[in-house]
């Protein structure tokens, strides 16, 4: 009896202190994607500026990095100024013991514009990204020329498999973060999608490279932020409300259709869905997604 005991004791010690290790780990700033480490008061953190001409700001979803954005970023960059931006934690920028919410994630946004001298912005955020493009717009909506959101909920409400939530556990996630494996990773992204797609390598190293800080403390952000008021509220509330499009794929599995139809309560805003998309139209519907965007670009005043 002594014995089980002090194994039990053993190796719940054992998992406290891996949990401890797992979440003190801590990740510096590096250029990624031909992008730039820039200094801030925030983190340091990796930007990609590219072509001329009215500016766009690309932030991207949780988890993933810019390069979710390669495949529609160059033509938009022919004829804008395109900044794309790896949020807190992700891709190159810095991961830091804390510090992830969305007001946060949005003051960085804010910083880089003012660093590159960006005024007014067409900002695009996919999923969690569009929770940070409506912080930004909260805080300084007289900047915003348009908002275009890309699969980002209007609620609280959303989708996560079984082992996304015991990934979040506490204790049982720090374990399970040191048995991930390239598999693993790639079927937790495969919810992104629509069934079948293929999941590009390049997105199973973005998630690799997160720390687990990084990933529970951006995802219960995300939670928050839209429990403390619905990001289609916040939105409806700015004065002024910028021309509003929100993009969503038919065979979203994150997103329920329900919430994405809140959006209509924004005034003037316009919806858009593409067939055969899941999360991500943008990587799975690259043409059709950019001929929505730019169609919106030309009309939207």
């Amino acid at each position: 009896m002594k014995r089980a005991l002090f194994i039990v004791a053993a190796l719940c010690a054992a998992l406290l202190l891996n949990a401890w290790w797992v979440d003190s780990r801590t990740r510096p700033a590096m250029a990624r994607e031909s992008g730039q480490v820039m200094s801030t008061n925030i983190v340091a953190a990796n930007v990609r500026v590219q072509g001329s001409g009215p500016a766009i700001v690309l932030i991207h979803g949780f988890g993933a990095a810019m390069d979710w954005w390669d495949a529609i970023a160059p033509q938009l960059a022919s004829d804008h100024r395109l900044i794309s931006i790896d949020l807190i934690g992700h891709g190159g920028t810095a991961a830091p013991a804390g510090g992830y919410s969305i007001p946060r994630q949005a003051e960085l946004v804010a910083t880089i514009l003012d660093t590159v001298g960006v005024d007014r912005v067409t900002v695009i955020g996919h999923s969690m990204g569009g929770e940070v493009a409506t912080a930004f717009a909260e805080r300084n909506p007289a900047r915003i020329e348009r908002m275009i959101l890309i699969d980002s909920p209007a609620v609280a409400d959303g989708t996560f498999t079984p082992l996304m939530h015991l990934y979040l556990q506490p204790v049982l996630g720090q374990l399970l973060s040191r048995l991930q494996t390239d598999d693993s990773l790639r079927r937790g992204l495969e919810q992104g999608f629509a069934p079948g797609f293929p999941i590009p390598d390049a997105f199973v190293a973005d998630l690799k490279q997160l720390t687990y800080t990084a990933f529970r403390s951006a995802h219960d952000e995300s939670i928050a932020y839209r429990k403390a008021e619905p990001p289609y509220e916040r939105i409806a509330a700015l004065q002024p409300v910028p021309p509003l499009l929100a993009i969503f794929g038919a065979k979203d599995a994150i997103v329920p259709e329900a919430s994405a139809n809140l959006f209509e309560h924004v005034p003037g805003a316009q919806i858009a869905i593409v067939e055969g998309s899941g999360h991500s139209p943008m990587v799975e519907a690259p043409q059709r997604t950019l001929e929505i965007i730019r169609e919106f670009l030309t009309t939207a005043r």
